[in-house]
């Protein structure tokens, strides 16, 4: 089902021929005007109807005929539990279709991500943490030269695919690295015409490179270049009409468009218009599943601008209601416009009569921004903070004649990485080799409070920054129980411990409370464990996958045979002094 949108497809247009990089006239304030021809009159995305690429070949690849749940995952950014309804009891901007989405479905206060979004994107799509992918903390965009994804690591598409004959698409920000096509070179001033590219190829390590069969994204979401959109990896931008874009605000068709850092893109590119775009390719998606492949389920990642930097809200919405300057801010406006999004991709699905047969779910990346400005706050931290403010996140779940209605789940921690085990558990599948290591089910749960076996009893979250030396850990936190330690690094190494049952907002300090000195000794051991850094496990161990799978080993057997390191998760995961990648890092804690 199409939504009209009276919306100037940002990268399909016909273009001017002027094959010049040309830069807008800068001011405060930019009214744009670059010569490129507009039609008013061609609604987004008339023009951009759904197009399969070598991935998806418009064809059923289901093995087992036996329908399973179709699964629309939409993901916000940059959105914290104090920033929606339903939470804290704050409610910063009217947000009804988010409360329905509570009323019909299940909701997690307790669920945990990264700090920070690429790692997060990672977790959700791996099932792991992040430092088991390709770098520390993570791959971000086109200069990091890949995703994030190790040789051998599945993505929850895949598995989908794999298992189940899933339809996939991924639609929004990607964020989790690329390579750009035919070896091009980078260029962070010219990252869309550097020499040497050739845009008659696409780009890879992107979606359709770890199973998704359609993509439309963007590598960096609306924060960074190139602002552009590629489908199936392919740039949408002509090549002989791509800008340069200096930061500033620019008058645009759909409101006041904000380009927070110089780069390249699309000569119409609008961040006020980014979320409504993303309603309207899955909506392209969706009319294409069900006319050519019905009879498999789907599965729909969507993955918002809002409420990330910078704030543009469009002057209207999609259905005409105003948007921008309807609340106390610019922030708040995003967060006005999420509901909205939110609201127009469950209609989706419930105006197809899907609503039976779709999972819906709803989560953010990390906490949300450092809004001081908001009274009331009840966690202390926001986005790239240990604290609970950083990285405990919005979880909601609907499943509509299976999942209860209206029920809270705050009992027991879950972990954006436990979504991948939690649909493998849903759907009937099997978690490929080497692949979720760090997933845990809580598929269970969902349905009862009552049902705890099999949860997690522990959740690491680390932060990095930057420092001279490259990226460090700056701090770790580990939750078990009720109890929350935190290891600091910089500028000296120091511990917390909380108690978040009476103690949410991390206020008093209990690492001198001798009560808690065992435990706190437990909780240190697991954190140092699970994370980048392990120490070594001293007892033999089996290895579960490859030619040796079934084998029972010890750290002696990987120092003799380095080469099984690549071979054997275990290695990594219990010989890091052997297997270890990220010797560097360790040093500089």
């Amino acid at each position: 089902m199409y939504i009209p949108l009276k919306l100037i497809s940002l990268l399909l247009l016909p273009l001017g021929c002027d094959a010049q990089l040309r830069t807008p006239k800068v001011s405060k304030v930019r009214k744009h005007d670059n010569n490129v021809a507009h039609d008013n009159d061609i609604p987004y995305p008339a023009q951009a109807e759904y197009k399969y690429g070598e991935h998806d070949d418009g064809g059923s690849t289901s093995m087992n005929k036996s329908k399973r749940p179709n699964i629309l995952l939409i993901f916000a950014d940059d959105v914290g539990t104090e920033d929606i309804p339903g939470f804290w009891g704050t409610n910063l901007a009217p947000m009804p279709n988010l409360q329905k989405l509570q009323e019909e479905g299940v909701t997690f206060f307790n669920a945990h991500a990264s700090p920070l979004c690429a790692p997060s994107r990672y977790m959700l799509l791996s099932g792991n943490y992040q430092h088991q992918g390709n770098k520390v903390p993570s791959t971000w965009n086109f200069f990091d030269g890949e995703n994030q994804f190790r040789a051998g690591q599945k993505s929850i598409a895949h598995a989908l695919k794999e298992g189940g004959g899933y339809h996939s698409a991924m639609i929004g920000k990607w964020h989790i690295g690329l390579k750009l096509p035919n070896g091009g070179r980078h260029n962070r001033t010219n990252i869309l015409t550097a020499k040497g590219l050739d845009w008659t190829f696409p780009v890879t390590q992107g979606p359709n490179d770890v199973g998704f069969d359609y993509s439309y994204y963007t590598s960096g979401g609306i924060q960074e270049a190139p602002y552009s959109f590629f489908r199936n990896g392919f740039l949408e931008t002509d090549p002989s009409n791509i800008i340069f874009w200096p930061e500033g605000n620019y008058e645009m068709e759909h409101g006041l468009s904000a380009i927070s850092r110089d780069g390249e893109g699309d000569p119409n590119w609008d961040s006020t218009a980014y979320n409504m775009i993303l309603v309207n390719e899955t909506n392209a998606f969706l009319d294409f599943h069900m006319e050519n492949r019905k009879d498999d389920p789907f599965f729909a990642y969507v993955a918002l601008g809002s409420v990330h930097v910078p704030h543009s809200p469009p002057r209207q919405y999609i259905d005409g209601s105003p948007v921008a300057g309807e609340n106390m801010n610019l922030h708040l406006d995003m967060l006005f416009e999420m509901d909205k999004v939110i609201g127009s991709l469950v209609d989706s699905i419930e105006q197809r009569g899907l609503a039976n047969d779709t999972i819906i779910i709803f989560a953010s990346d990390n906490g949300g921004i450092n809004a001081r400005r908001y009274a009331n706050r009840k966690l202390r931290g926001h986005k790239g903070t240990i604290y609970e403010g950083g990285h405990r996140i919005p979880l909601i779940m609907r499943y509509d004649g299976h999942f209860p209605k209206a029920h809270n789940r705050t009992t027991h921690f879950v972990g954006l990485n436990d979504i991948y085990a939690t649909l493998a558990e849903l759907t009937d599948i099997a978690i490929p080799e080497k692949s979720a290591q760090d997933s845990v089910s809580f598929a269970k749960y969902l349905y009862s409070e009552d049902n705890t076996a099999g949860l997690r009893d522990h959740i690491g979250v680390w932060r990095y920054k930057k420092a001279e030396t490259g990226r460090v850990l700056d701090s770790e936190t580990l939750l078990y129980k009720d109890l929350k330690i935190i290891k600091k690094y910089r500028p000296k190494m120091q511990l917390e411990l909380y108690d978040l049952h009476q103690d949410l907002g991390e206020k008093n300090n209990q690492i001198d409370n001798t009560e808690h000195q065992k435990t706190v000794q437990h909780m240190l051991k697991v954190l140092e464990r699970i994370g980048p850094c392990p120490i070594d496990v001293p007892h033999k161990f089996t290895l579960t996958s490859g030619n040796e799978m079934g084998q029972v080993v010890d750290c002696d057997w990987f120092a003799r045979n380095k080469h099984q390191c690549s071979q054997h998760i275990e290695g990594e995961l219990n010989c890091n002094s052997v297997c270890g990648r990220f010797d560097a890092i360790c040093r500089r804690r």
